[in-house]
């Protein structure tokens, strides 16, 4: 199956998920995770491996919620 990523990232006051090449803006850090848990979640259910990633401050990738 595919395997399905939802990026959370901070840009200035914002958050955004990003996910297929659009961007989703949320107005804090965790609306933008629980958001981009939930349509992991989702996926799943649909058969797909799936997993959210948060930039760090350090600018790395790190896993915030695998399915797996």
């Amino acid at each position: 199956m595919a395997n399905v990523r939802y990026y959370v990232s901070q840009e200035g006051d914002r958050w955004t998920v990003r996910y297929d090449g659009r961007d989703y803006p949320f107005g804090s850090q965790s609306a933008a995770v629980l958001a981009a848990v939930k349509a992991a979640t989702s996926a799943c259910s649909f058969g797909h491996e799936a997993e959210v990633l948060r930039k760090g401050d350090d600018g790395k990738w790190r896993t915030e919620w695998p399915s797996a």
